[in-house]
């Protein structure tokens, strides 16, 4: 179980990263980024801390998967899972690379909220 659900961060993190690099390429971005305001949103310090930390979720889950206890493990992980899904709707797709993108981490981060709900055994590490 423990090393399914860290495959499934990395998928979802993967993603993320490869969407990032992605838009990098998209007309304008760039220089926006460079202005400091990106898709009408003026970035702020504060702005980029809470970006973080939300970056920062994945790359936990992949670690925490692997070390917490079994109860722990399965409701951090449904939590962290659900708030990602949240995030993921709180800036919606402009276009369809991003509809694309968005489908593809939804569709990991339900996988791991189905399948840390359905997995019972509690291995060996956990007794």
């Amino acid at each position: 179980m423990r090393t399914k659900l860290s495959f499934l961060w990395v998928y979802v993190l993967m993603n993320i990263i490869i969407k990032d690099i992605h838009d990098l390429f998209r007309p304008g971005l760039l220089e926006d980024m460079q202005k400091g305001i990106v898709n009408g949103n003026t970035i702020t310090e504060e702005l980029m801390l809470i970006g973080g930390i939300l970056l920062e979720l994945p790359v936990l889950m992949i670690v925490f998967s692997q070390f917490l206890p079994h109860n722990p493990n399965k409701w951090i992980n449904v939590c962290v899972a659900t708030l990602s899904i949240l995030t993921l709707f709180m800036n919606l797709p402009k276009d369809l690379d991003d509809v694309f993108f968005l489908i593809t981490s939804a569709i990991g981060l339900l996988t791991i909220i189905v399948f840390t709900l359905k997995h019972k055994e509690i291995s060996s590490i956990d007794k």
